[in-house]
Formats: structure tokens, C-alpha cells, sequence
């Protein structure tokens, strides 16, 4: 059955490879659903949603998702943290979150972040962003 990726759990991308998933017929768009390997219509060839483990400079290894193109985010405490933010600029509101967000738990950047499926890694230093001029900025945390 189709999910929304919204609402993917560390816990089904542990299960099952994920799939972004297009329907027409059935309604569901690609940009809003993904299915599992044990559906029918799953495809390694299209976009993966993959677990992803994050290697914190500390030690601490957290787990959580990428998202198949450009974004890591990180699974804690029923919360998710993304440290790619697209053509919008983290807000300082949502800097400050983040922030806190490592001091409590005690994780230190650089993080470095790997899908399981593909193996695509990222090394972040603070939360990343694209500018106007279409180069990728590290507000660095």
C-alpha cells in the first residue's frame, strides 16, 4: 500500500526498500507517496527513499533518511532534522531549533551522512541551502 513519505518511519525504511510512487489511476503523485519493495509496482530505477546512518563526530550514530535527490535528514526523539533546506534559507528560528537540538544531545559536526541503498554521502558542517546565484551555502553550526 502507498505511503506518504511524510510519514515514512525509521522503522519501515529499516524493513523495506522505498520507491517514490506515481498512480494517475489511483491518485497518488510521486512528489507525496512512496511504496515498498513488497509492492508490485516498486522499481529500484526510480527515485529511492533510503534509510541513512549519521556518523557524528562524537561517535553517537543516529539513523534517519534520504530522500533520493539532495536531502539527508536526521530521526531523533520523534523528531526529524534536515540539514538541506533547497533554494529556502533556515530560518533563524530554525538554526537556533537545530542548534539546540545538538547541544542537548551532545552530537558535534561534522556529520557524515550515508545511504544505505546507494551509498550517496554527504558531509555536513551546519545546515546547507542554495543561494541566488544557484551555489550551495553551509551556514555552519
Amino acid at each position: 500500500m502507498p505511503k506518504r513519505i511524510e510519514e515514512l518511519t525509521v522503522a519501515d525504511l529499516e524493513r523495506n526498500r522505498w520507491c517514490v510512487y506515481h498512480n494517475d489511476e489511483e491518485g497518488y503523485d510521486s512528489f507525496g507517496f512512496a511504496i515498498p519493495d513488497t509492492h508490485p509496482g516498486f522499481s529500484e530505477h526510480v527515485i529511492e527513499i533510503e534509510l541513512a546512518h549519521f556518523n557524528f563526530s562524537d561517535g553517537s550514530i543516529l539513523k534517519g533518511v534520504f530522500d533520493g535527490s539532495e536531502s539527508f535528514s536526521v530521526f531523533h526523539n520523534g523528531n526529524w532534522y534536515s540539514f538541506w533546506f533547497g533554494i529556502s534559507k533556515p530560518s533563524e528560528s530554525t538554526i537556533a531549533e537545530f542548534k539546540n537540538f545538538l547541544t542537548i544531545n551532545r552530537l558535534a559536526l561534522p556529520v557524515s551522512a550515508i545511504a544505505i541503498w546507494s551509498g550517496t554521502s554527504r558531509t555536513y558542517n551546519g545546515l546547507q541551502h542554495v543561494d541566488d546565484t544557484g551555489a550551495i551555502r553551509e551556514l555552519v553550526i
